[in-house]
């Protein structure tokens, strides 16, 4: 079982990248960073059950009611759960291939008619069951991204054969309808009218959401706030030249995240759609369950356990019934992975790999793909998504990891022991899972999405493809101020040198 995963994360929270892989082309990590946050090959080793780094070994849960020291100590628990997650799940835990699908974790069903889920036993020898990847709801129950300012999007769903024109508002107040959109130099949108003459168009310019913010050594790390997503902003969406846009009520565009989409799938350069699960440990699913059953208010906050104190009473909770928690201390943990068909990549070895359940398609039209059951396949992980309570955070922090052949990165910088700040430029030639060789973009925008009955191109009436995938922050941070990424990529240096650092010496 190789860990052949890649991290990127951002917030207070944790980053992480483990293992090389045999791909085709791989993201290398820099092995020369200059400080930040290395882990001690005697520390690394200690995560393990057995005290030594072991092939196929079983790791330990970190100590989540520890106190961790920012921004290191998030980076370490992250690496360690990380292992613990992925390592072969032990007889303690009821087998069933890794951790986190063992009977000590519980898949977490995709909500019902009401919005309900369920945490669902998983079972030895059962196959695992799957859903497509895509974007979260908002409060509203539509299609959510993030403006660039903060505010909370929501996306109107299209009415079938009744397309969203293509008019903006300009500038000077007129409505004009687009005949073009390109992307510049700098990543930025231009805008043409139906003459081929360039045109400005009216942005919305919200006053930016002040975001809480949390101190770590390096810099105040932004939150967004649940105000933002109680005022979400209605949004249309239509395209032009592949280029999705969204625009307000008035017609004013909308700058939003970039790579955001509502409604989207994604498929490999290979042509496996992404199935995505959550699974979360018994702590998470028993403390929920102590809640009620009861739908819990939107507005409420809750306070995951922070300490042993918290845990044990979680674990006192699930022995009336009948359930052993045999960890307690790793605290509330959720994942989110994200797969694809083992059958998509020439080296299924150099993944980690489960068997699950997966629904099928009708492709004969190359626009609509119409659901027509269901099979049992080999998966190998492309994405995992960890979260987790920990001493002082009940709110959860995260990290995020991802495998070395996903996409290559955009120009990133890193302080290292050679050459000071060191700059790495993007480079997409060769072969990966979700860049095509030799891309010039654009970068990020979802060629499928999936209406609740099938997959349809988009834009509308076009077919069904991959997307051109570009890792805009290859080390989970961009330029501090909260511009592109390529606007000053070495600003983000000290930050990407933790990450990379910490990297860097558990794969060592």
């Amino acid at each position: 079982m190789k860990r052949s995963i890649i991290s990127s994360c951002m917030g207070l929270v944790t980053f992480g990248l483990l293992v090389f892989a045999r791909t085709t082309v791989a993201q290398n990590v820099p092995t020369d960073p200059n400080g930040g946050c290395p882990i001690p090959a005697t520390t690394v080793a200690s995560f393990f059950e057995s005290g030594s780094v072991t092939l196929n070994g079983v790791a330990k849960p970190a100590d989540s009611t520890q106190v961790l020291a920012p921004n290191c100590g998030f980076f370490q628990w992250s690496e360690q759960m990380f292992l613990w997650l992925t390592s072969p799940a032990p007889a303690s835990y009821g087998g069933n291939s890794l951790v986190m699908f063992s009977p000590k974790f519980f898949t977490v069903s995709p909500p019902d008619s009401t919005g309900g889920r369920t945490f669902l036993p998983n079972r030895p020898g059962l196959p695992l069951r799957m859903q497509l990847r895509k974007t979260e709801l908002g409060p509203h129950g539509l299609p959510a991204l993030l403006s660039r300012s903060g505010q909370v999007i929501e996306v109107q769903r299209g009415v079938p054969g009744r397309p969203v024109l293509p008019l903006v508002r300009l500038q000077n107040g007129a409505m004009v309808r687009l005949g073009d959109v390109r992307q510049g130099p700098n990543g930025q949108l231009l805008f043409f009218d139906l003459r081929g003459r360039q045109v400005q168009v009216r942005k919305l310019n919200p006053p930016p959401v002040i975001r809480p913010r949390v101190e770590t050594p390096n810099r105040r790390m932004p939150v967004v706030p649940l105000s933002a997503f109680r005022e979400a902003i209605e949004a249309r969406k239509f395209f032009v030249n592949r280029h999705p846009i969204f625009i307000d009520a008035t017609g004013s565009v909308i700058d939003v995240e970039p790579g955001q989409a509502d409604d989207s799938v994604l498929i490999s350069q290979g042509g496996s759609l992404i199935y995505y699960i959550t699974a979360v440990n018994d702590v998470f699913a028993y403390h929920r369950t102590m809640q009620g059953t009861a739908p819990i208010p939107f507005a409420n906050t809750i306070i995951f356990p922070m300490n042993m104190t918290d845990a044990n009473a979680v674990k006192t909770f699930a022995a009336t019934k009948g359930h052993s928690i045999v960890d307690p201390q790793a605290l509330a943990i959720e994942t989110k992975s994200s797969w694809i068909e083992a059958s998509s990549v020439p080296n299924p070895g150099d993944y980690l790999q489960v068997t699950a359940t997966i629904p099928t398609f009708d492709k004969s039209d190359p626009n609509n793909w119409v659901p027509n059951g269901e099979k049992t396949v080999n998966l190998v992980m492309v994405g995992l998504h960890i979260v987790g309570s920990t001493n002082g955070h009940g709110e959860m922090v995260w990290g995020t990891f991802e495998h070395l052949g996903n996409a290559s990165n955009a120009t990133y910088a890193y302080n290292s022991t050679t050459a000071g700040t060191k700059l790495i430029n993007q480079d997409t030639s060769g072969s990966w899972l979700f860049t095509p060789a030799g891309s010039t973009g654009p970068f990020n925008v979802a060629h499928a999405r999936w209406n609740g009955t099938a997959i349809t191109g988009s834009p509308a009436g076009t077919p069904i493809g991959s997307s051109a995938v570009l890792r805009a922050k290859p080390w989970g941070s961009n330029d501090g101020t909260g511009n592109p990424p390529m606007s000053d990529p070495t600003t983000a240096a000290p930050l990407n040198t933790q990450v990379i650092s910490a990297n860097a010496s558990v794969i060592s």
